[in-house]
């Protein structure tokens, strides 16, 4: 299954930075923060990187394969209700530079 283009514009506009931007890959979509990859739409789910941070963070979120022999990535539930994603996004960034 693939990810809904109004599942990404809903993205966009609840993050709406510069900072984010998203690219169609295959039906689904990688999520780039300052030009590093962080995370996608998949299946019309936000999934991030497992990053050591991201995990402190949301340890309590669930760990899921965005496809099969993905790396598990951390599923981030009703995305529009979150209101510190950048700030998540930065810090993941930060773990993978």
């Amino acid at each position: 299954m693939a990810t809904d283009q109004t599942i990404n514009e809903l993205f966009l506009n609840k993050i709406n930075t510069d900072k984010v931007r998203t690219k169609n890959m295959m039906g689904e979509y990688l999520i780039y923060y300052e030009n590093v990859v962080i995370e996608g739409l998949y299946d019309n789910r936000l999934l991030v990187k497992a990053t050591m941070t991201a995990l402190n963070k949301l340890s309590t979120y669930e760990l899921i394969l965005p496809y099969p022999n993905a790396k598990k990535m951390i599923f981030i539930p009703n995305f529009t209700e979150k209101d510190d994603l950048i700030h998540l996004f930065q810090k993941i960034k930060d773990d993978l530079d």
